[in-house]
């Protein structure tokens, strides 16, 4: 296995400076409010043919052999190496562990099983928008619009222990959920850097999470995002408070992250950043990861 490192992080290199256009933006390598992770894994195989002598002189015993050698390589790109270690609050993509853990432990079955929550501990909020107020909610709808009180109650109903068990199993950021059981990855106690997802997204795609293969063929079909004929894309948003304890701030931590497959092999990213306003980060997080991602021949 051949492994290449590229960081970003002092420099500007073409390519990667920041253009105003939302279509094009990309997180600047001169500024730390960003961070992009891309971790490739590549497959290549070459065909080599050797020519031997057969067991007379004459040349018609000439026998040609074909072999194939298959490389694999992997490549770490950082773009802001400093933002990439470190660690915020997941939000929202630690959907993709609990999920994964609601489905390994058999309280989620499928994709398609109705899930439910406790409405008189998890109430109805004013701000809730319409996609947190369906009558229905199975899992692949739960993760597309990020139902955060079907995650809440999820994360009860796996039980604290069950939880920390999985949590330190999948060494998942720092590991810590001692800040509440329903909400320890909403500006809690957990905490996990990009450079931490790309690497838990790694070795969950190659089954190394110990969890059941079933379970993470249901998780990728309701992470699947974009399927084309060269590409899927497996991901998920999030964000939230960037300065919990400042309450005068509305600037915002937005997070994308997730995985491509592509005839090259699996593309593992996270990108984060920080935006002034939910605004601003909402529109902007998914736009410009998928820019680095074109940037980078992925997509």
């Amino acid at each position: 296995m051949k492994k290449f490192i590229i960081t970003l992080s002092a420099i500007a290199l073409t390519g990667f400076t920041h253009i105003a256009s939302a279509n094009t933006e990309l997180c600047r390598v001169e500024n730390n409010d960003c961070t992009f992770v891309l971790l490739s894994e590549k497959t290549s195989q070459t065909m080599t043919e050797k020519i031997t002598e057969g067991e007379k002189s004459s040349s018609d015993d000439k026998v040609t052999q074909a072999s194939s050698t298959v490389e694999k390589s992997e490549t770490l790109l950082l773009i802001n190496q400093q933002r990439a270690k470190q660690a915020f609050s997941p939000f929202s993509t630690f959907k993709v562990p609990n999920s994964l853990i609601g489905l390994d432990t058999q309280l989620i079955k499928d994709a398609k099983q109705t899930l439910t929550y406790d409405k008189e501990k998890f109430k109805v909020q004013k701000w809730w928008p319409s996609v947190w107020r369906l009558p229905e909610y199975n899992l692949s709808s739960a993760f597309k619009f990020s139902m955060v009180a079907i995650y809440r109650q999820l994360a009860m109903d796996i039980g604290q222990e069950r939880m920390q068990s999985y949590v330190t199993k999948f060494a998942y950021g720092n590991q810590d959920i001692s800040s509440g059981l329903d909400d320890f990855w909403l500006n809690g106690s957990l905490q996990i850097s990009a450079l931490e997802q790309v690497y838990f997204l790694q070795k969950m795609a190659q089954g190394k999470l110990a969890v059941s293969p079933e379970s993470v063929n249901v998780l990728k079909e309701v992470m699947l995002v974009e399927s084309t004929d060269t590409y899927k894309i497996y991901a998920k948003t999030g964000a939230g408070r960037a300065y919990s304890n400042d309450k005068s701030s509305k600037a915002m931590l937005g997070w994308y992250v997730g995985f491509v497959e592509n005839t090259q092999g699996t593309h593992y990213f996270a990108f984060n950043f920080t935006r002034e306003s939910y605004a601003k980060m909402k529109g902007a997080r998914v736009q410009i990861a998928m820019n680095h991602l074109k940037a980078a021949g992925v997509i």
